[in-house]
C-alpha cells in the first residue's frame, strides 16, 4: 500500500511539473520584456508612434524578388493600421501561372504617395498565391449516378484529342496523381498595433526576422511589423488552375494584433512548417 501510493505521489507530481514547465514555455512565447525608460540608449522604439502616413499595395509577381516585372492589384491610400477592412479583387493571372505554374503576392507598407520602390523606410513581405497538389476526383451526384463523372471523363477525352502534336508528351505529364497549380483565395494581413518599446538586450528571437531598424541621432526606430497568416489558407478554398483561368478572384483580409498573439502564430506557423518537412 505503502509503495502504490509513493508511486501514485511521483505520478502526480512529475505531471505538476510538466504542466508547470509547459505554462512557462507558453508564458515566454506571448511575453516580452518591455525597455524600462525611452531614454536609454538600448529602447528601439515603434515608428508607428508618430502617426505616419501609410499605404497599402500588393503587386503579384511571377518571381518572388519581382525580377520578372510586377502588377498592382490592390492599394488602401489611406491605410490606418488599427482599421480591420475585407476587399475582393479579381487577379489577372499570366500565362506562366495559367501553364501549371507560380503566383507571388508582394505586400508593401510603405509612405503614402510615395512608390514603395522609392520608400527606404518600406516594409514587405512575399507571399505565395499558388501552391501545388493533387487535384480532387470529380465529385459524383447522388441524384445523377454517375453521369456527371462520365461526362467529365469525356471533356476530359476531347480535350486531350484536340492537343495536336503534344498529346503525347502531355499524357506523359498529366497524370491524375500529379500535383498541379491552385490558386490560394485568401490572403490574411496583419500589423502589430502595439506601440511597444524593445529593449535590444531582450529582443525576441521569432521577432527579429520581422523587425527593420533605423537610427534617427541617436534613437532606434523599428517599421511597422507586417505579418502574413499563411495558417488561414484553408485546403477546401484552394481553386485548382487551368488555361482557362484568366482571372480569378482574391479575398484580402486586414487587422491589427498584439505582439503576444504575433509571436504565438509565429511559433504555430513554424511548428506546422517544420511538420511538413517530415512529411506529416
Amino acid at each position: 500500500m505503502f509503495l502504490k501510493t509513493s508511486f501514485t505521489t511521483l505520478v502526480v507530481g512529475v505531471f505538476v511539473v510538466y504542466v508547470l514547465h509547459t505554462c512557462w514555455v507558453m508564458y515566454g512565447i506571448v511575453y516580452t520584456k518591455p525597455c524600462d525608460s525611452p531614454q536609454k540608449d538600448t529602447c528601439i522604439t515603434p515608428y508607428l508612434a508618430g502617426n505616419p502616413k501609410l499605404q497599402l499595395s500588393i503587386y503579384t509577381t511571377l518571381q518572388s524578388n519581382a525580377n520578372g516585372g510586377h502588377a498592382l492589384i490592390f492599394k488602401e491610400e489611406e491605410f490606418d493600421v488599427n482599421s480591420k477592412f475585407e476587399r475582393t479583387v479579381n487577379v489577372s493571372l499570366p500565362k506562366k501561372t495559367r501553364n501549371n505554374g507560380t503566383l507571388y503576392a508582394l505586400v508593401f507598407v510603405h509612405q503614402a504617395g510615395v512608390s514603395p520602390w522609392q520608400d527606404p523606410r518600406q516594409v514587405h513581405l512575399v507571399a505565395q498565391l499558388t501552391t501545388y497538389m493533387v487535384p480532387k476526383p470529380p465529385e459524383i451526384s447522388l441524384i445523377s449516378g454517375e453521369d456527371d463523372a462520365q461526362d467529365q471523363k469525356q471533356e476530359s477525352q476531347n480535350a486531350k484529342r484536340h492537343e495536336g502534336s503534344a498529346t503525347a508528351k502531355g499524357d506523359a505529364t498529366s497524370s491524375p496523381d500529379r500535383p498541379v497549380s491552385h490558386w490560394r483565395s485568401r490572403l490574411t494581413l496583419n500589423i502589430v498595433s502595439d506601440h511597444f518599446l524593445f529593449d535590444r538586450g531582450y529582443l525576441p528571437s521569432d521577432v527579429h526576422r520581422y523587425l527593420r531598424v533605423f537610427q534617427t541621432g541617436k534613437k532606434m526606430v523599428y517599421l511597422p511589423l507586417l505579418f502574413v497568416d499563411e495558417l488561414s489558407n484553408r485546403v477546401k478554398d484552394l481553386v485548382e488552375i487551368n488555361n482557362t483561368s484568366s482571372e480569378l478572384p482574391l479575398f484580402i483580409s486586414y487587422d491589427s494584433i498584439s505582439l503576444g498573439r504575433l509571436r504565438f502564430w509565429i511559433h504555430m506557423q513554424d511548428a506546422v512548417y517544420s511538420l511538413q518537412q517530415f512529411g506529416l
